[in-house]
């Protein structure tokens, strides 16, 4: 899995998800299309789906004219608002890219439908990816019977290697569940 870090506006990045065998890529947060088909064409890849983090103009804005010079991408995200959205997700859904896994995290919090994306490959040596677009929001407080979350000095576990290292929360196997919904 290769990841291409692209800059664009003034303090954003779109990213370009390369699975390395079929040569097939996944865009995040397409704020501007012209400049990822650029890297597209360098890279000689194929694009067939953008994941969107939330529908926000400076991560979803580009999706639409995307959609209209790419006919039949794939614009998946978990918000309605989403431009040019083909399918939404939800939280938990695994998708898959030829050896790329993707795991679906709703994380509301910036918006109501913001979705994170885990991203991994089986017995590969590069660390996984999460993209959380704006960044995540500080979970809610445990409730006083649940155990307290490990430090979040202590750094990953060892032996583990990340490119990000996102906190959630740990004490919880939904831990948005109970959040209020924002807009």
């Amino acid at each position: 899995m290769k990841v291409k870090v692209i800059p664009v506006l003034e303090d954003n990045y779109m990213y370009l998800v390369i699975e390395e065998h079929t040569r097939e890529a996944v865009a995040v947060d397409v704020a501007v299309p012209k400049r990822l088909l650029e890297i597209v064409g360098r890279e000689g890849v194929s694009l067939t789906t953008v994941l969107t983090t939330h529908h926000h103009w400076d991560h979803a804005r580009g999706n639409a004219e995307l959609a209209r010079l790419r006919p039949g991408l794939a614009v998946l995200g978990a918000d309605e608002r989403i431009c040019a959205l083909t399918r939404r997700l939800v939280h938990g859904e695994e998708l898959r890219f030829g050896a790329i896994h993707v795991r679906c995290l709703l994380t509301p919090g910036h918006t109501s439908g913001h979705m994170s994306y885990f991203l991994w490959e089986e017995e590969c040596p590069d660390p996984p990816a999460v993209f959380s677009g704006t960044g995540c929001p500080a979970p809610p407080a445990p409730p006083p019977s649940d155990p307290a979350p490990p430090s979040l000095t202590a750094g990953p576990p060892q032996g583990m290697r990340c490119r990000w290292l996102v906190v959630a929360c740990a004490w919880r196997a939904q831990p948005w569940a109970a959040c209020p919904r924002r807009r």
